[in-house]
C-alpha cells in the first residue's frame, strides 16, 4: 500500500518526529500542474527516497539582452529649438504612420507635457495633436490623389478602417476663401 495523498486534498500532512528532522508537505491550494511550472524537476536517481513530489531545483535566471540603445542627440537649449525638434518629430511619425504621444516628445525635451503643450501652441498657433492630425490628412490627400485606394491610404497613415480616414478628413477640410 502506498501512504501517498492525492494532490487534491487540501491537508497539511506533517511527518512524525524523529531525531533527524524532516520537512512538513504542503498539498495546499496551488494545482499539481502549476507547482512545477518555473522548476526543472531533478533527475529520479537524485531524488530522495520516500519523496512524494518529484523534488525541484529553480531553474538558472537568464541574463538579460543587452540591446544597444540609439545614443540621443543632446537637448537644445532654447525653447525655439526644442519646439523646432518637437515638430519634426512629430511630423516624422505622422508621414510614417506611426502613433506618437505629446508625453513622449516631452520627455525627450525635458518637458512636462502640459508646458510643452503650451509652448508648442505659442510657437506654431496649433496643440501637438492637431498638428499631427494636419500631417496625416495631408499625406493621405497625396496619396488619394496618386490613387490608391482609401483601404490602403487608411492604413498607411495609421488607420485600421476608411471610415476614420474619412471622419479624419472632413474634419481637416480648409475651407475655402470667401468670394467677395
Amino acid at each position: 500500500m502506498s501512504n501517498a495523498l492525492p494532490l487534491s486534498m487540501n491537508v497539511n500532512v506533517p511527518v512524525a518526529p524523529s531525531s533527524r528532522p524532516r520537512a512538513t508537505f504542503s498539498f495546499g491550494s496551488m494545482p499539481a500542474n502549476r507547482a512545477l511550472t518555473p522548476m526543472r524537476p531533478m533527475p529520479i536517481g537524485l531524488r530522495p527516497a520516500g519523496t512524494m513530489m518529484p523534488m525541484a531545483r529553480p531553474m538558472m535566471p537568464l541574463a538579460p539582452l543587452s540591446i544597444p540603445r540609439p545614443v540621443q542627440p543632446p537637448i537644445p537649449r532654447t525653447t525655439a529649438e526644442r519646439m523646432a525638434v518637437a515638430r519634426e518629430r512629430i511630423r516624422a511619425a505622422a508621414e510614417a504612420g506611426q502613433r506618437i504621444r505629446s508625453y513622449e516628445v516631452a520627455l525627450d525635451l525635458d518637458l512636462s507635457e502640459f508646458h510643452f503643450a503650451r509652448q508648442f501652441r505659442a510657437a506654431f498657433d496649433r496643440s501637438p495633436h492637431v498638428f499631427y492630425d494636419e500631417v496625416r490628412a495631408d499625406r493621405a490627400r497625396l496619396y488619394l490623389r496618386e490613387g490608391m485606394a482609401e483601404g490602403d491610404v487608411a492604413r498607411r497613415v495609421g488607420f485600421r478602417r476608411p471610415a476614420e480616414l474619412r471622419a479624419l478628413l472632413s474634419k481637416r477640410t480648409t475651407p475655402a476663401p470667401a468670394s467677395v
